[in-house]
This record gives C-alpha cells, structure tokens and sequence, in this order.
C-alpha cells in the first residue's frame, strides 16, 4: 500500500486515541494519520538513519517473497558504519534531555490475559508456532525475534564448522542483515560453546554450561516462566574469539539467537515437552577489558555495540509500563469486533478498517486485555575515583528490563553489561527536524555488584520473620544455591581467619584488623578500634509488635584535635574499607545536598525526589570532614538521622520519610585551630551540645609534646618514603580485599546475641559509671552511654565471628568509652568526669558558680526594693564587693548578664535602660 509522507518520515508514531476514550497510563503506539507530525522515536542504525518502516497492515502482512532476512523485522536495519563524524554525546555536556525510547520485553504479565505466542511467524500459522522454537522479547528489541524452525536443534553440532546439516543452505536468508556474518556460523559456534566449555573446576560428563542449565531449571519453580541464564564473556572469548566479536559487535541480532538456541538446548538436554518450557533470556556479563568503557571515553563508534560500565546509581525511576501487544475492539454497537495487533518496530499499528462491519476508524482500544512489560530508568553517575582533576562527574541513563527492575537502590556501585544506543531528538515536538546532537543511553542485559566485597547485601532481607536471624552453625553463607562459587571460597577462607587462635588460645584477628586498618598512620591503636566497631556495627533488633520504632546498630563516632593529627586519613581509610558510603565536607554541604533535592524529570517534567549523601549512604558510612564548619541549617539535619535514622522531607507536595540508616563518621578542629586543654570540649568546638550527646564515641586527638615520642613518629614517617625503609615495611597482615570482604561477611552473617552475663556487666558498668559523681550535680553518664556500651560490645563479638557477646567484649567496651568519650568530657576546672556539659554546654563548677551568683544577685535585689533609681551599674559594683569579701573571684560581664538574664525570667526585676526595678 501507498505510504504517507508522516509515515515514511523518520520518526516513530505517536498515540491517537479514539476521541471520547481514557487514555491509560502509558498510551500504546498506534499509527498516526497522515501529515501529523511524529515524534522522533525512529528504530536507528548505528549511523543515524532510519531503518525500514513496517507495513501500515501491521503482522498481518505476509512477508515478501524474495528474501526471509530481509522481510524478518529483526533484521530490518541498514549496514554498519564506520567512525560516525558527529561529537560524542557523552562528553558534549548537553545532558541527556529525556529518557531513551521504549523498549519492550517479555517479562512477567501484569494483566490477566496471556500474551500470543510471540514467536509465531508474520503469517500467523498456528502449527509452524507450536513446533518452532522460542524466544523471549528482549526489551532491546523493536519487534519479536526470529524463530525459524530447524531439524535436530540444539544438538550438539559436532567439530565440523559448516551448517548442521538441517536443510539450511548458505543463502541471503542465512546472512545476518547488514552484514557478511552467516547466522548457522554463530548457531553452531555457540552449541559447540555451550556444549563442549568447561572449566578448571568443571567436574563430570557434562561441560560447564550443560550442568548450570540443568541447576538453573531444578531451581525455577514454575518452568512456564522461563529463566535467566548468566553467560561470562570471559568464557566466550577462551572458547572462540570469532564469536565474543560477533556478540560485542552486533549484540542486536546475536543475542536472541543465544536465547532462541538455549532453549532448544534444554528441550533436548531435559527431553520436555516444548510448551512446559518457558523462554530463556541470556544474561553476558564479565566482559573483556577492552569493552569495559568510562563514560567519559565512550563514543560514536561505540555506539550499538555491546559494553560494561561502572557506576554509582543515584536515581530509579517507578516502574513504567511497555505495550508488547494490544487489542482494539470496534466501537459500531452491533459489531464488537475485536482485533489483537504486535509490536513492529517500536510502534503498534492501529487498524483503521473494521473487517466485521466495515466501519473506517471506530477502533478503541481494551486496556485490560493488552499485554504490558516492565520497565525502569536508572541514572548512573561516575565513581569518584575516576573522575580527573578538575572535572565533574558525568551520567548516563540506563533502560532496565525484565527481572533486573528494582534490583538496585540509589547509592549502590554496580556494573551494567548493556548495548549503547542513540536515539535523536527534536527541539520541539511540533517540528519534522531532529537535533544534530543525539541522546544516548544504554539498555542493561545484565547489573552486578562491584567487586571486592563493597557492596553488603542488606541484614533485614530476613527481617527476622522467625525471629531467627541466620546463624553461622547452618552454613547458609557455603550453600552453593544461593552463592556463587567465589563467594563460597572468600567465605572458607574468612571462617578460617576468625577462627584462628595464639598460643594461649586467645583470638587473633582483632589485632590483625587493627594493625592492617591504615597501616600507614603511626599508633592510635585505640581510635583505629572505635573506627572498627563503626564499620562492623551492632546487632539489628527486633521492633515490638507495638512499636514502629527502630533501635539504631549503627555507631556514630567522631575525631576532634589538634590539626596534622591523621583525622582525614583515618576518616579516608575507613569510608574505602565500608561497603556503602559517601564521602563530603561540611563547607561545601547544604541540607539539601544531605537529605533530598526536589527536581523536575527530564522525561515527565513531574516534581521527583533525589537522594542526598545521608541517604546514599543508607546501610553504610557517611564521612563529614570539616563538621565544625557546616552551616546551622545543614547541622540540624543530622538530629532526627543520627538517633531516628530517618529523613523526612515535605516540599513541593511532597511529604515521606526516607531512610537513612548509616553510621555518621566526622571530624572537627577546634575554633582556635588548636585545642585548649584549659577548657571543654564543649567550649573547645563550636558545636550544638544536643548533637555532641549522639555521638557514641568522641575521640580527642591531641598533639603532645614529648621527646620519645615525636622520636619514633619522626622515625616512621622518613621509613615510608627512604630505600631502607621501604626494604623494611612489613606487608599488613590482612590486605584490603580480604579486609573488606571480612566487614561484609560480618554484617551479613553474623549477629551477635547478649546473654545473662553479659547483661549483667553492662547494668554493673552502667551503675559504676553513673556514681562516678561526688555530688547530685554531676552526672557521668545518660542512657545514651549504655546503648553505646551495648553496640559496641556486639560490634566487638562480631570482629571475632562470635554469635554471643561476653564478659571481656563488655570490659573492652567501657575501657574504650573511658578512652574515648569520657576523656573528652573531663571538666577542666574540677578534674572529674562530667557528662552534662555535653548536654547544657558547661561542666559543674561552672554551673554552681551562676548558681550562686544568681542568689547572690537577688539578695542585692531584695535589700533595694523600692528604689527607683537604682542602676544596673551599682548592682554590679555591690555584688563585686560581697563577693572581694567572701575571697572569691570577681564577677564578670559575661556572668553578671546570665544572673540578669535569669532575675527577669523569673519576674523579680524588670529592666527600664541602665535602671532596675524590684519587684
């Protein structure tokens, strides 16, 4: 049929609803009419030009004659170019303006009706369907995948590299569109792959592969719903170099054949019946390290071809609805006919001619009947670390489809496996031009968790139900179901590193971890264990069935000194070794940047909520340097994360509660650059005393002058960087890997319980602290110190892979809160131990001596009542003789205004200027 000038343009069509009907959620993609200006959502090649548009019949066309490839809409695209001459998207700092166009897949149906059998052939034959094989509809397809049907397929096809003898000759049908890649070549490559790989560890008949598919579908409950089927490219390329370059290059048209042939591979491995075997859908992950790309090097040429990227999320869109099919039903009373339609080429075609009455445009279309797939937008931001000077990090939207929505959260490092797309843009939605600068996006075959033990799978996926967390006793953390093997080996090896014992059958590894936490800073042994409890935590409680609350595990912990004292190394070190967290300074932090932003979606233009550091760092660190320098407003943010670990937030119509469950990690120098040992802490750091009362240890580093001392850090700090100190370092005892993998198995798997004895040295060491006092008036500890003393005790049975908490981790516990906050809170004037002054802002001398002074000016009040001109000045003079009588220290402005201050509040003077009125 003759094609309009709208549809032959290169832009994809937009919905036209039949006038008088809800539009749904997200609109199907129907034909527009001709000479309405589309949308520029063209499937593209990899140059830029529009591929062939599909017959305005939609699949009920049947295909032309001459060639099967170039009728199939998989393969309807234009050959492969070269270097495309047009800046790269990614570094041409225009952003992205709005999300990638749709892309559908076939994963779980969220309507009641089944969706047609998607490999059916474009003439709709109801027998070649059900013989042929199938295929799932990848969310990176613009139309169902080929499936043709073969003799003996999935059959091992033997050593020979020609066709595998099933009929199919080496014609144009048998060619991948666009380019000289025969397609029974990478058919027969990939069945010798996955029937012939193994690897060192492979044990048995049946290669690597063989026997992870038959584990894949024992695992799968209902087998109608398919699988998912990770596939190593490391793997691929050992097997056939020939083949890994045909999948990275054209991943469009390759990777639909690894899933339509390993379904016919488990046919017949599993000798099942073709219609009890859902699709499999191929996850390629662990690719070459040349096709892992940093977002800012990533460029034209790269463009449809296969990649991994590392990344931190810090957006996931809602989940968004995909149209695989609809179904429209005309309008005519007497009629209703209904008519089902495909997904070709991104579009759904509407038909304009109702063949039961033959009525023109009296369509409507039946939502509930439709089938819908899931989709999801993430926004991929680059890690610090390689970001270079000067330059700030860049983004990339990524498109997720199928099982892979909703497996990460903002603030998780991970490393997506897609295909780089481009699509173009228009200006304005009402203009046939596109942009010359195009938007580009990938869309995800595969995410995994960066390396290294950094990212910690979270404590409450339990939650507990039992009451029962996970012990160590019942080895789930060996199982190889739910573990990859690894992960099995890591988790051997840290077992037997927390088991291992001295001569004396004391345990080793606390003082393992403490002397390879930041080997490189001299001593501050102590600091460097409280730095240990934060990153390994307490035990997560259980919340009362008439609670909502939460009891924080979390420490929260800060370093206050003398500058040149290693505060930032030590807070540098633990923020790499965490398996979450973000890094800020006070300065450059505003409570906005801590909880959330309220932006407008580039794609919806609606009001979304970006996560802040705090919440970024949710179940891990976030480190503040410079905490004495952040602004009022920022600092009274942390208040309700620090005790609630929460973040509430009501701006814009937008009222929730996020979480914010992370330990706060700061640093802070005094206000005079140097600590003062003549006054408090308090008095020492310009900091609110409510919020110094959250911190559960406070360390003082301070820098002493002393001979051997300065001798021996001198000595250490020339070794780092002399030839004969560099012959003579020690490697550490447990190297960073290992270290960081030890944190995670300890926060995931092990959970410390408080038994009867340790109970009862925590109530002995509260009490014994808290009559520390000799009088009323001060107080040495809150309760705030023994939920410290219990986190801290759990953290320090977690170091050690114990599930009970002991008398000794209850000592060590106190000994380190004496070593730590208790020193910190000494009052300078009396000696002694007081903790208020964390609370009020002064320590008990001080708070006797406006006491009495405040007597002392009411007496002066109560002998002038009923002067009138009775002046501020003469009440001061009066008070400082009384006091140069009694021998005691004179008043002085700051103290005489308190007194004031106090006498009005309490109504028994009333100031007019420089006079006092009694009362």
């Amino acid at each position: 049929p003759d094609m309009s000038e709208a549809s032959r343009s290169p832009a994809r069509s937009t919905p036209q609803a039949v006038p008088g009907t809800p539009l749904p959620a997200r609109s199907p993609r129907v034909a527009a009419e001709p000479g309405t200006p589309l949308p520029a959502r063209a499937f593209q090649s990899p140059a830029g030009r529009p591929g062939p548009i599909p017959s305005p019949q939609g699949l009920d066309a049947s295909p032309r004659p001459p060639s099967a490839a170039s009728a199939s809409p998989q393969f309807a695209r234009t050959p492969r170019s070269g270097a495309s001459p047009m800046p790269s998207p990614s570094g041409s700092g225009n952003g992205l303006l709005s999300p990638p166009p749709p892309s559908l897949h076939s994963g779980f149906e969220r309507t009641p009706r089944r969706r047609p059998q998607v490999g059916s052939p474009a003439t709709g034959s109801d027998a070649s369907s059900r013989r042929g094989p199938k295929a799932p509809h990848r969310g990176f397809l613009g139309s169902p995948p080929k499936t043709p049907h073969r003799s003996n397929a999935g059959a091992d096809p033997g050593d020979d590299d020609g066709d595998d003898g099933a009929g199919v000759g080496v014609d144009e049908g048998t060619f991948l569109y666009g380019t000289d890649i025969n397609e029974m070549d990478i058919v027969n490559a990939f069945l010798r792959f996955i029937w012939r790989f193994r690897t060192p560890e492979t044990e048995g008949d049946q290669s690597y592969y063989i026997q992870q598919l038959h584990r894949k579908w024992e695992e799968c409950m209902q087998k109608e719903k398919g699988i998912k089927f990770p596939l190593s490219g490391e793997h691929i390329h050992q097997f056939s170099p020939a083949l890994y370059g045909h999948m990275v290059n054209f991943p469009t048209e390759v990777i639909p054949i690894f899933d339509r042939e390993l379904w016919s591979v488990s046919v017949h491995e599993l000798r099942a019946e073709p219609e009890d075997l859902g699709t499999i859908q191929v996850q390629v992950h662990s690719l070459l390290e040349k096709d892992s790309k940093i977002m800012r090097s990533m460029n034209p040429t790269d463009i449809e071809r296969l990649m991994s990227l590392k990344g931190i999320v810090i957006r996931v869109s809602d989940l968004i609805p995909d149209m695989l099919s609809a179904v429209f039903r005309c309008t005519v009373e007497d009629c209703k006919h209904e008519v089902a339609a495909q997904l070709s080429h991104w579009a759904i075609e509407e038909p304009t001619r109702c063949e039961g009455c033959g009525a023109s445009h009296s369509f409507q279309i039946v939502h509930n009947d439709s089938t819908f797939a899931d989709r999801q937008m993430l926004k991929l931001q680059e890690p610090p670390e390689l970001v270079p000077d000067g330059e700030t990090p860049q983004n990339v939207a990524v498109c997720v489809f199928d099982d892979l929505v909703d497996q990460v959260r903002p603030g998780d490092r991970v490393e997506v496996t897609g295909i780089y797309r481009a699509s173009p843009v228009r200006p304005n939605q009402n203009w046939r031009q596109c942009s010359s600068v195009y938007r580009t996006y990938v869309d995800a075959i595969a995410i995994a968790a960066e390396k290294k033990g950094r990212i910690d799978t979270p404590s409450d996926e339990y939650e507990f139900a039992q009451g029962q967390p996970p012990r160590l006793a019942d080895k789930k953390d060996l199982d190889p179901e739910s573990n990859s093997e690894e992960d099995v080996k890591w988790h051997k090896l840290i077992r037997d590193l927390g088991m291992e014992r001295d001569e004396q059958g004391n345990s080793t590894i606390v003082g393992k971890l403490v002397q390879s936490f930041a080997p490189s800073i001299y001593e501050e042994d102590e600091v460097k264990k409280g730095l240990l409890c934060q990153l390994f935590s307490g035990t997560p409680k259980i919340a009362g069935a008439s609670s909502k609350g939460r009891s924080r595990p979390e420490i929260n912990t800060m370093l206050c000194g003398d500058p040149s004292t290693a505060k930032s190394q030590l807070m540098q070190y633990a923020f790499k070794l965490a398996p979450r967290g973000v890094y800020t300074s006070g300065k450059g932090s505003s409570a906005v940047g801590l909880t959330a932003s309220i932006n407008k979606d580039p794609a919806t233009g609606d009001l979304v909520l970006e996560s802040g550091a705090l919440v970024l760092s949710d179940r891990g660190i976030c480190c503040i340097d410079e905490f004495d320098k952040m602004d009022e407003s920022a600092r009274a943010i942390l208040h309700e994360a620090m005790e609630q670990q929460t973040v509430s937030v009501a701006k814009a119509g937008i009222v929730c509660s996020l979480n914010a469950r992370c330990s706060i990690l700061a640093s802070a120098n005094p206000k005079e650059s140097s600590y003062d040992p003549k006054l408090s802490i308090v008095e020492n750091i310009n900091l609110p005393k409510n919020l110094m009362s959250r911190f559960d240890l406070i360390w003082l580093m301070l820098d002493k002058r002393n001979k051997d001392t300065d001798s021996r850090l001198a000595a250490h700090l020339v070794s780092m960087y002399s030839v004969a100190g560099m012959r003579k370092r020690v490697e550490p005892a447990v190297d960073s890997e290992l270290f960081r993998r030890y944190v995670s198995f300890a926060r995931r798997w092990v959970f410390p319980e408080i038994k009867d004895e340790a109970a009862d040295a925590l109530v002995k060491g509260y009490t014994d602290l808290r009559n520390q006092g000799n009088s009323r008036e001060v107080i040495t500890a809150t309760p705030r110190i023994l939920e410290s003393l219990i986190r801290t005790s759990e953290s320090l049975a977690k170091m050690e892979l114990r599930e009970e908490v002991t008398v000794a981790d209850v000592d060590e516990a106190i000994r380190l809160l004496k070593a730590a906050t208790y020193a910190a809170a000494v009052d300078p004037e009396t000696g002694l131990i007081d903790m208020e002054q964390l609370i009020v802002g002064m320590g008990a001398a001080k708070r006797k001596r406006a006491k009495e002074l405040e007597t002392l000016f009411q007496e002066v009040l109560a002998e002038r009542e009923g002067e009138s001109n009775f002046s501020i000045d003469d009440a001061k003079r009066i008070m400082n003789e009384r006091l140069g009588e009694r021998k005691e220290q004179l008043a002085t402005e700051a103290e005489f205004n308190i007194a004031l201050r106090s006498a009005e509040q309490s109504g028994a003077v009333r100031r007019q200027g420089r006079f006092l009125e009694a009362r």
